[in-house]
């Protein structure tokens, strides 16, 4: 991606979006698991769901993270203060950070294999429990920083859309 340009390429606006649909189904299934009262068969099948399109995610997360490193930023939109670059550097950071420790613990939490899909099987990497559960723990708590993130990230557009920067164009 040239550093000329306003623009993400094609490649990091697809990998972006799939990721918001995925990052944002995840986190309004697993929060309104947690907040409501439902049919086991039904909290099951979300689970189910949820673990099998973040296992399908992972390697398109880590393309994600490849092509940004390979490829870089755009410029910054005009009229954004050097402060405000930086803490858009360090909000998408912290959102690529977030992101990875919710994957990984996600799939060290796992109490058993997964068959992802029929086409093939993600073995439990762990077996004692006590690991089992600090990465059960550091999922939750990881989740919940990741959705009060992406709440920033939302807020943050807002503002930058209402002041006149059109940021938002920037990956459509």
């Amino acid at each position: 991606m040239s550093k000329l340009t306003s623009q993400f390429d094609m490649t990091a606006k697809y990998l972006h979006w799939i990721s918001a649909v995925v990052i944002l189904w995840a986190s309004i299934s697993g929060l309104y698991i947690a907040f409501f009262e439902l049919e086991p068969h039904i909290k099951i099948s979300i689970l189910n769901f949820n673990v099998l399109i973040t296992t399908i995610f992972i390697p398109l997360f880590c393309w994600r993270i490849y092509h940004r490193i390979k490829h870089g930023l755009p410029q910054p939109p005009p009229g954004m203060s050097a402060l405000e670059v930086k803490f858009a550097h360090f909000g998408h950071t912290l959102l690529y950070v977030l992101v990875s420790l919710v994957l990984l613990s996600g799939v060290l939490m796992m109490d058993r294999d997964v068959t992802v899909f029929q086409l093939f099987i993600l073995p439990q990497l762990l077996q004692d429990q006590s690991s089992i559960q600090f990465f059960e723990g550091m999922h939750l708590y990881t989740c919940r920083l990741l959705a009060l993130l992406v709440i920033c990230h939302l807020a943050a557009l807002i503002k930058h859309e209402i002041m006149g920067r059109r940021i938002l164009k920037r990956m459509l």
